[in-house]
């Protein structure tokens, strides 16, 4: 594995947080392009068949919504956010995508400890709603459910 890449970092944290496997784990290796193909047809407007979740962000599907998030607030992102469990992508070098599962506390714990996470999408498993932090700070949300819960936290919180 290259010691500099998303996915030994994550695994790396699962480790020293002492964090069950069972709360986050790489998707099996016979289920993720189904699952990234659900995404990406459900997400993306897609003018050649090989546009795929890196820059994703750029052809979301209507409805979608962009604003800063420099602040970081992960807090507001587990307000938002009412799944228990959801899909976690991380971009890797070399725009590799890595596909896991769990549950949204934990996958928010490594997110915040990440240091070499550029680009994530969390995706809910009913492909109801997608959120994107871009390598701008950029939140990019997609999907109704998502759009609103961000609009009534917004509002709720001036």
């Amino acid at each position: 594995m290259d010691p500099l890449s998303v996915r030994t970092e994550i695994e790396e944290l699962i480790k020293s947080l002492k964090l069950d496997r069972s709360r986050l784990f790489e998707v099996r290796k016979d289920q993720w392009r189904r699952i990234l193909s659900e995404i990406e047809e459900r997400f993306l407007e897609k003018a050649h068949h090989t546009h795929g979740l890196h820059w994703g962000w750029n052809r979301l599907k209507e409805p979608h919504y962009s604003v800063s998030f420099a602040d970081k607030d992960y807090a507001k992102l587990r307000d938002i956010i009412q799944d228990e469990s959801i899909w976690f992508i991380a971009e890797d070098c070399y725009d590799k995508l890595w596909l896991y599962e769990g549950k949204t506390a934990t996958i928010l714990q490594v997110i915040t400890e990440c240091c070499r996470l550029n680009e994530y999408y969390l995706i809910s498993k009913k492909v109801q709603w997608l959120l994107c932090e871009d390598h701008h700070d950029m939140l990019h949300l997609s999907g109704q459910p998502i759009i609103e819960r961000w609009m009534r936290e917004e509002s709720s919180n001036p």
